[in-house]
């Protein structure tokens, strides 16, 4: 029988090994998440992101000039809610016996399913868990005459301990909206330049369509809220993981603060892209695009992805580029399809 998934890449110079990355190498997995972390050692990361299917019921297309199903994803569910949320607790109970014992869980929805999302973490992780349900809130277009427009996301925050855990808030202070004529409650002079401790709402704008790391991914979060997320929630070194890799951004975002990672995605489009952007990191101008707009680049990128359909990770030339390699991943075993472990009962009746 066919292994469930395969390990694409290993990138950049490795780091000490752990269990998730037994030879020290970050890893860029193709295959379903469930698979994936059914095939990882128990308390081998230190962050697990999730930024799932929200439950919208919509079809996304990567750019809307190509709406070819072969390059697109559903958010529909034959069977409604609850067919998502047994589908959602599968996934989160690996991701709690992924965790270390001080490690933590964000769980990144919107409005469609986070309550019932928070209902089945209570129930898994225990109440005395739950840290925060941290609001992004998003300005721009999408105003509505019938209700209050909806400009946010939330994101679950739990811990694997109920005491101890790993958070830095002077990592991620913020400037004061007044920087005189406020003092502390006890009349004291506040020290502005260090700026105010961080809230759990967060106003940032989601990615512009002109940004430089645009890729044209429909559900692509913006670099500077994995930032803020991994530098309170981690420390250099720790192991990141993302199983729902999308555009690359918690891979890239981890790279960046020199945080060890995985991640996996079932597209193959989605983990070339993310290849690509880690490579670019490690080595920039290693991924040679002619055109110099953002969004074209983006199209040029994706089109040139999608015309090659042997292409799995960085492309040959990229590999030469920035002097990456193919690397086997030993100690890090497969499960196989036959073997995995039964569906886990709902936690909702």
């Amino acid at each position: 029988m066919q292994a469930p998934f395969d390990i694409v890449q290993t990138l950049g110079p490795p780091g000490a090994a752990s269990p998730a990355l037994p030879d020290g190498y970050n890893r860029v997995i193709q295959g379903d998440c469930l698979a994936v972390m059914r095939a990882l050692p128990d308390a081998s990361f230190d962050l697990l992101y999730l930024d799932p299917p929200f439950f919208t019921g919509k079809a996304f297309h990567l750019f809307d000039n190509t709406p070819d199903p072969r390059h697109a994803f559903s958010d529909a569910w034959e069977g409604g809610l609850q067919t998502y949320l047994a589908w959602l607790q599968e996934r989160l109970v690996e991701m709690h016996r992924l965790l270390t014992p001080t490690g933590a869980l964000l769980v990144h929805l919107d409005w469609h399913a986070v309550h019932y999302a928070k209902v089945l973490l209570d129930r898994l992780f225990g109440y005395t868990h739950f840290q925060n349900e941290f609001v992004w809130y998003y300005s721009g277009g999408g105003a509505s005459r019938r209700r209050f427009a909806r400009k946010h996301d939330t994101i679950l925050y739990y811990t694997r301990s109920a005491t101890e855990w790993t958070f830095h808030a002077d990592r991620v202070r913020e400037p004061y909206k007044w920087t005189r004529g406020q003092r502390r409650a006890d009349g004291s002079a506040r020290d502005y330049t260090r700026g105010k401790l961080p809230d759990d709402v967060w106003e940032h704008h989601a990615l512009l369509p002109w940004a430089e790391e645009n890729l044209g991914y429909p559900t692509q979060k913006p670099e500077a809220l994995l930032t803020r997320l991994i530098l309170a929630t981690t420390n250099p070194g720790d192991v990141v993981g993302d199983f729902f890799a999308g555009s690359g951004t918690t891979a890239a975002t981890a790279q960046r603060l020199e945080r060890r990672w995985v991640t996996a995605d079932l597209d193959r489009v989605s983990v070339c892209l993310t290849a690509d952007r880690v490579s670019d990191l490690l080595a920039p101008g290693s991924v040679t695009l002619a055109a110099r707009r953002a969004r074209a680049r983006a199209q040029e990128h994706f089109a040139g992805i999608c015309a090659d359909a042997t292409r799995l990770g960085v492309a040959p030339e990229t590999r030469v580029a920035c002097g990456l390699s193919l690397l086997p991943p030993p100690g890090f075993t497969v499960e196989r399809l036959a073997d995995l472990a039964p569906r886990n009962e709902p936690l909702l009746p």
